[in-house]
């Protein structure tokens, strides 16, 4: 009975250890899904974390934005606010007290007569040197209009950036527009080539008007292509003046055109007297070399050090007080007072160069008036170009409207639209 039992058992073994392999596979199998379940839905997690959604937009900078960014970012403003900041240290050296001078000295006593040591000896010496009015006040005033030039130059640089911005930006809304116009014209030219191939079709017109519509609608074609390019550039300049944290892919807000109300021309002086940066770093470098040469004439005069000295020696000890005077015998600093007349003189030919662009009567008079007429006349010419633009669009309408009976409006419109796009072009 055992004998016959034992094949059974057998295939009993076989097939349990075979269910146990198909387990331990399918156990496997399943560990390996549920990681790479995990993997996919990690990565489609990171995926939809780093892709903007459908109602995400980007952001659009409105003028004010780009000049805050650019003030606050700007590698050029960064620059000029970090040369005020040393010329302000400049001004807390210049401010700063003469250190005094310590002396020590230790030695030893002998006899001449047998060279027997009788003692030890030591002195010490204390000199403060004074910082006399006459070179401490000039050097005081030198520094402080070197610092007051450095935040002239400072805001100089800042409404240079500002200005550069801003011109930057209307240049970009300029290019938009040129380029919305030449894909308007670029589809009004594909209409009428597409019309015109069709009419060549059904035999209604020639092939040179064919070959004339093709050739035109490259050609306008070119000029988009063309505009794009500019588009793309005027956008890099603006992202150059404002600075490397406005991102690549920056969109601007479409702001209106203001016109500008200037002020008389006394006020607009006397605010330019006051506020004008180049002026006010002009004599602010002036009242500095006026006052460095003052330092360097009173450098030639005596200084004075006060000093207390003492000495120890074995058998009495000796107290000292006195002044310390630098006679200028030698160096009478020639060649230091006339490099700071030399600047003076700089200075002086500077300030007189800035105030001749400013308040001279015949720039007054004609720069400043000629600015305000250049400014009403591009606004006006703004406004007369967008009227033109207006009527131009009805007048296309109507011929558009008006082809099947005049047979040649298609063409008409092209040939306004290419006048139209010629205008345009820089």
């Amino acid at each position: 009975m055992a004998a016959m039992f034992e094949p059974y058992q057998g295939q009993q073994r076989y097939f349990l250890i075979k269910n146990m392999q198909s387990n331990r596979s399918e156990v496997g199998l399943n560990k390996k899904i549920m990681r790479l379940l995990a993997l996919l839905i990690s990565a489609i997690g990171f995926f939809a974390i780093s892709l903007p959604s459908e109602g995400q937009t980007t952001k659009k900078h409105s003028l004010d934005d780009l000049i805050a960014i650019a003030i606050n970012s700007n590698p050029e403003i960064l620059a000029a606010r970090d040369q005020a900041k040393a010329v302000g240290e400049q001004l807390s050296a210049a401010r700063a007290i003469p250190n005094p001078e310590f002396e020590g000295v230790r030695g030893q006593q002998k006899s001449r007569a047998d060279n027997s040591r009788i003692g030890s000896t030591s002195s010490w010496s204390v000199t403060q040197p004074l910082d006399m009015p006459y070179t401490r006040i000039p050097r005081v005033n030198a520094a402080e209009a070197q610092l007051q030039a450095s935040d002239a130059m400072r805001i100089a640089k800042e409404f240079e950036i500002i200005s550069k911005v801003k011109n930057r930006y209307y240049d970009y809304m300029r290019r938009q527009e040129e380029l919305k116009a030449a894909n308007e014209d670029m589809e009004l030219t594909r209409q009428i080539r597409d019309r015109i191939q069709l009419r060549y079709q059904v035999g209604e017109t020639a092939k040179f008007e064919l070959i004339r519509a093709e050739t035109d609608f490259l050609n306008v074609k070119m000029v988009a292509q063309a505009s794009q390019s500019r588009l793309n550039q005027s956008k890099s300049q603006l992202r150059q003046a404002v600075g490397p944290q406005l991102p690549a892919n920056f969109e601007i807000a479409i702001a209106p055109f203001k016109e500008i109300e200037f002020p008389p021309l006394p006020i607009l002086v006397e605010e330019i007297r006051n506020q004008n940066p180049e002026l006010t770093r002009a004599k602010a470098e002036l009242a500095s070399a006026e006052s460095k040469l003052s330092l360097e004439k009173n450098s030639r005069l005596p200084k004075l050090a006060l000093k207390a000295q003492q000495s120890n020696e074995p058998d009495f000890r000796d107290r000292s007080y006195g002044v310390v005077l630098t006679v200028p015998i030698w160096d009478w600093r020639i060649g230091q007072v006339r490099e700071a007349a030399a600047n003076v003189s700089r200075a002086k030919n500077m300030l007189n160069y800035e105030s001749q662009n400013i308040f001279c009567a015949r720039y007054i008079g004609g720069s400043f008036s000629h600015l305000a007429w250049d400014w009403r006349s591009i606004f006006q010419y703004a406004e007369a170009f967008q009227g033109n633009r207006r009527s131009q669009n009805a007048q296309d309408s109507f011929s558009f409207g008006g082809w099947d009976s005049s047979g040649r409006g298609f063409l008409e419109a092209y040939e306004r639209g290419q006048v139209r796009t010629i205008d345009q072009a820089p």
